[in-house]
């Protein structure tokens, strides 16, 4: 499945027409590779039936550079752009507060191209002599460059996650195997994953191994085994398999998915019955094996409740498992509708109609429309005129689909409060804010506008991009405390890149205040994504009691409006 590699290249177009100040180019290649990398099919299955151009932002000039690379590995094009500023555009730009004319003035200005010759001039101190930089900047840039590096070495789980699954269709449509499980980050749905970890079941092991090696997908083969060998798939991705014999495949799950210090306690445990546990099983001191065919058999062994996947972090969780105290987790089918998303009025891709359709096949009670407010220019937010155009086109579809579409916006906060007047946030049936851009007191303006305007919802609290970007600089003690006297919900954001509120933060305010667990998403593609925005409520311990749209239309709305 090729749909990153395409969708990367796309990006790294539209940065390098950036640095060259084409003007809206740019937009329209970003546009085509984020509907590309939402896709949940494969792009090689639509090239095959002779329609790239029917995927939305895909023209016929994009279709046939993406034809020319599916059908050769190669871009022509790309290599253009390329060889006229060669530079890592996808590595330079990760660095925070570097974009694609910034790179560019630092390639001609010290012929950086690379990570490590950026960290080299700042380290000597050459960045801050580049006209527009300063020593200021330098300090910046020095600063986020570790993290930059870090990214590299690791996918965001939503990149991840349509590779993995995809490779786990193919395997299970396979013969070869029994059983397949993707275990390790993936499994515990961390936000970012260094490399895919399977286990499997197989009659004739050689054979699996040999299947998984040919693969539709395989780049390159880096070891082949009997029961262990590794291969790169799309977007540089390493993927390792491993055979393991029925009888021992619970202890592995056990061993292959629990974070490293889960699994140290988890196996403390055991010395102290002077027993030994491993990825073979569990066993007594007379090398009997005590279980090992299922995870619940290893756990209530050891007697404790079987722990969930994305609760194996060590924090708390085989306590409360010894003590029958474990969170019952809230699950993807209780959240009942999605409460942040983007139409045509301002940066997204679908009209609030297509918008509607795609929630009735998901299965949605009820959606909130949530476009930018108008000092947001970059993402076209809406003109007060625009907004009372938008709510009458919202009442005519709610006339025609079994969803509720509600009428909400995007508020951003400025140093000044909210980009929306009081009367017109008066006007929606929700109001969500966020803060795109940090103020000179991110936290002293968030606590004032939960008390000056009526919010209901704060969106991606922290504003963090995971490997780009820091997150806001907030007392979150001081928010969670006004936001719960406010009945302010906090949202957990499902986009890939923000999984905001971070689920460690989750976690530590769960019982203070309330959650919403949102796409924001900007296509009806996106909306398939609430169950990443899940998988970090359920880390951070979240029952369906702390998630607020797993209530019907008519209880949320009593709860935000008091």
């Amino acid at each position: 499945m090729k749909n990153k590699e395409v969708a990367d290249k796309l990006y790294e177009i539209a940065d390098y027409l950036e640095m060259q100040e084409v003007e809206w180019k740019p937009r329209a290649y970003r546009r085509a590779a984020r509907n590309i990398e939402a896709l949940s099919e494969s792009i090689e299955d639509i090239h095959e039936r002779g329609e790239l151009e029917e995927i939305d932002g895909v023209g016929e000039n994009i279709a046939k550079k993406i034809a020319e690379y599916l059908d050769t590995g190669e871009m022509e094009y790309y290599q253009q752009l390329r060889e006229e500023l060669p530079v890592d555009i996808e590595a330079l730009t990760s660095v925070e507060s570097l974009g694609p004319k910034r790179v560019k003035k630092l390639y001609k200005a010290l012929e950086v191209t690379d990570l490590d010759e950026l960290e080299q001039a700042a380290e000597e101190g050459k960045i801050e002599e580049v006209e527009d930089f300063g020593k200021k900047s330098q300090g910046k840039i020095l600063g986020h460059i570790e993290q930059a590096k870090e990214g590299q070495e690791r996918m965001l789980i939503g990149k991840a996650f349509p590779i993995a699954q995809n490779l786990r269709e193919e395997m299970e449509e396979s013969e070869k195997y029994n059983r397949v499980t993707i275990v390790g980050s993936f499994r515990r749905r961390r936000p970012t994953v260094g490399d895919i970890d399977i286990l499997a079941t197989a009659d004739d092991a050689m054979e699996a191994m040999e299947d998984f090696t040919s693969g539709s997908d395989v780049k390159e083969v880096m070891v082949e085994g009997e029961t262990k060998s590794s291969i790169k798939v799309s977007g540089g991705l390493q993927v390792d398999l491993r055979i393991v014999d029925d009888e021992s495949y619970g202890a592995a799950l056990q061993y292959f998915t629990g974070s490293k210090d889960h699994n140290v306690t988890v196996r403390t445990i055991a010395t102290r019955k002077d027993w030994k546990l491993n990825e073979y099983g569990l066993f007594d001191s007379d090398e009997n094996k005590l279980a090992g065919e299922t995870e619940e058999g290893i756990y209530n062994k050891l007697q404790m409740n079987y722990i969930e996947p994305e609760l194996r972090e060590d924090t708390g969780e085989v306590e409360a498992a010894q003590k029958e105290n474990l969170p019952d987790l809230v699950e993807r089918e209780e959240v009942k509708g999605d409460l942040q998303m983007h139409s045509k009025y301002s940066d997204g891709r679908d009209s609030i109609e297509e918008l509607a359709e795609k929630a009735e096949e998901l299965g949605h009670e009820y959606i909130l429309i949530t476009d930018h407010g108008p000092s947001l220019q970059i993402a076209n937010g809406l003109e007060e005129d625009e907004i009372d155009e938008q709510r009458e086109e919202i009442k005519e579809i709610n006339e025609k689909y079994d969803v509720e579409v509600l009428h909400g916006i995007e508020a951003n906060i400025t140093d000044e409060g909210l980009d929306v007047s009081k009367e017109a946030c008066g006007e929606f049936d929700l109001v969500v804010v966020a803060m795109h851009n940090p103020t000179e007191n991110p936290t002293e303006d968030l606590i004032w506008v939960m008390e000056d305007y009526p919010v209901d919802i704060i969106a991606h609290p922290q504003n963090r991009k995971i490997n780009e970007r820091e997150p806001l600089d907030l007392d979150l003690d001081r928010v969670v405390e006004k936001a719960s006297e406010e009945d302010v919900a906090l949202e957990i954001n499902s986009q890939p890149a923000r999984l905001d509120l971070d689920w460690a933060n989750v976690k530590e305010y769960r019982d203070k205040v309330k959650y919403v667990i949102s796409t924001d998403a900007h296509s009806t593609s996106e909306m398939e994504l609430l169950h990443l925005g899940v998988s970090q409520a359920r880390r951070g311990w979240c029952e369906k009691e702390n998630i607020i749209n797993t209530e019907n239309l008519e209880d949320l709305l009593d709860y935000f409006r008091g």
